[in-house]
């Protein structure tokens, strides 16, 4: 992950962990779930799946719901995040569910996975490296995933989603004073985004095959895949 990347990162998620779910349903007015069951629905019988970015395990425990066979690793660069998703996996009893602290360019691991799935985490990777090191940890034909916010192409929802995020900070609201900074920056940084095709091309580099990209909920979001090849 880029330094001014992480930066950004520190700053959006500092000291808001627990109301990280109910910011992210309010965000998303909704779709963060429908966008999840988008993500499992490209799972077919995973036996190990490593979820990048996860945050407090959102969609780490919907994976393990759909498929509780299915060896988890959820891993995210902010601790407090991590203590949360913890706390969910003791209180269900699957503490075969791990989480690790660390940026998820840094992640290594040497058993292979069936899938690497992230979820809001695209417009801060470094993306050339994250995706060389999916590559050397997927099984042949393993599946890359990664969903994100987009800028709509549509003028009129555009313009809503321009208007949104300004009108949040004015909410008088505790759970949301915590994220006016994220709510200040991340307009711009979905606008300047260029992660979808940058994200293609390192999977092109990197020799995945079957490259898809899906545009989600009127272009406010993506969902872009790839297998890794078996003669790379």
């Amino acid at each position: 992950m880029a330094t001014a990347h992480i930066n950004l990162a520190h700053e959006f998620f500092a000291g808001n962990a627990s109301s990280y779910d109910d910011v992210v349903r309010l965000t998303t007015l909704g779709n963060d779930r429908l966008w999840k069951e988008r993500i499992i629905q490209c799972l077919s019988t995973p036996a190990r799946v490593l979820d990048l970015a996860c945050g407090t395990g959102i969609l780490t425990f919907a994976i393990a719901e759909r498929h509780p066979k299915c060896a988890l690793i959820g891993v995210d660069l902010t601790a407090a995040y991590l203590d949360i998703a913890k706390q969910r996996a003791t209180a269900i009893g699957r503490s075969d569910v791990q989480f690790v602290h660390s940026a998820a360019e840094d992640f290594r691991q040497v058993e292979p996975c069936d899938a690497i799935v992230s979820s809001y985490l695209a417009k801060y990777a470094d993306l050339d490296v994250l995706t060389a090191n999916a590559a050397s940890m997927l099984k042949p034909g393993g599946l890359l995933l990664m969903h994100e916010f987009t800028y709509p192409t549509n003028p009129l929802i555009a313009l809503v989603w321009e208007l949104y995020f300004p009108m949040l900070q004015l909410m008088p609201c505790r759970q949301l004073r915590q994220w006016r900074a994220a709510f200040r920056g991340l307009p711009k940084l979905v606008r300047d985004t260029t992660w979808v095709a940058d994200l293609r091309n390192a999977m092109q580099q990197n020799g995945f095959t079957d490259i898809r990209t899906e545009s989600l909920s009127m272009g406010t979001a993506a969902i872009v895949t790839g297998r890794r090849s078996p003669e790379f």
